[in-house]
């Protein structure tokens, strides 16, 4: 197979897991080094960053960066899995109003507490969660602090049914969010829609269908996903050093590159990317090493 290194930027379809996806770019790419920057629900549907080759050493990094999604909140009835593929186990007549709506959703940005869902990715004692929820396992899964940024109201679709965007820390978990949110209100809810639209830097904009990707299967360079980031060029003396795994000091490469404390910036040797650096207590510490 032939060795390549970068990302993909993925629209993910609803139906498919995200594992799904990843084992279609396998194949487009032919490689076999591929995997996801972050889960999406196989009823949820949006952006999916794959990485490529050494690019996946990125998997920790990208893994816990701020995402945004556009989601649909329907009042009234409850499933086990939180979506509208689930089993209905609660229904009530509530009508829940747009004044209803808007007036509970302060309430939930900040640092709030959740707990995510029995039907989710979550590992327990090795296990999906989500296999043990099929099998009528009966288990626990802990609450834990997340942050909301942001949430906005967009529209009312119908009686019940309203559509909103959130900003959220990555871990959170949008059916849960309106799960919690409906029961403020004192009623149930599903989460029919939910399609991610950012996450991290990857945005929906820049996004391609495995369909395309198949017909043009290119690759997006670390360099490129990181444009906006300075970019030092090591010369033979100091990238000794830096390949054999010692840290240097600010002062021997001032003189080529300013930066602020913690500032994240690219290293390059011989027009290949040796990786994402940061300096920290006038140390260049590396970040993610791919050379």
């Amino acid at each position: 197979m032939i060795e390549r290194q970068g990302f993909v930027n993925i629209v993910k379809p609803t139906g498919m897991t995200s594992f799904d996806v990843v084992s279609k770019v396998k194949k487009i790419m032919q490689t076999k080094k591929v995997g996801h920057l972050g889960t999406l629900d196989p009823a949820a549907s949006g952006v999916l960053p794959i990485a490529v080759g050494k690019a996946t050493k990125f998997f920790d990094y990208f893994l816990n960066k701020d995402k945004i999604y556009i989601a649909v909140a329907k009042f009234g009835v409850e499933t086990d899995s939180g979506d509208s593929f689930g089993k209905i186990i609660n229904t009530d007549n509530k009508d829940v109003s747009e004044e209803d709506f808007k007036s509970v959703l302060k309430n939930f940005i900040g640092r709030i507490n959740q707990t995510p869902p029995k039907f989710s990715a979550i590992k327990i004692d090795g296990k999906k969660a989500c296999d043990l929820a099929r099998a009528n396992v009966d288990f626990e899964i802990k609450s834990r602090e997340i942050e909301i940024y942001d949430i906005k109201f967009l529209n009312k679709i119908d009686k019940n049914l309203f559509l909103f965007k959130v900003h959220c820390q990555a871990g959170t978990y949008i059916r849960t969010l309106v799960s919690d949110i409906a029961k403020s209100l004192d009623t149930v809810a599903i989460t029919p829609v939910i399609i991610r639209i950012k996450s991290g830097v990857f945005e929906m904009q820049d996004a391609v269908t495995l369909e395309e990707l198949e017909n043009f299967p290119q690759l997006v360079t670390v360099e490129e996903v990181f444009k906006n980031l300075k970019k030092l060029t090591l010369n033979e003396q100091i990238a000794k050093k830096v390949l054999n795994g010692v840290k240097i000091k600010y002062n021997e490469i001032s003189n080529q590159i300013t930066l602020t404390q913690k500032e994240e910036f690219l290293i390059e040797y011989k027009g290949k990317i040796v990786g994402l650096y940061k300096l920290e207590d006038e140390i260049i510490n590396p970040i993610v090493f791919i050379y």
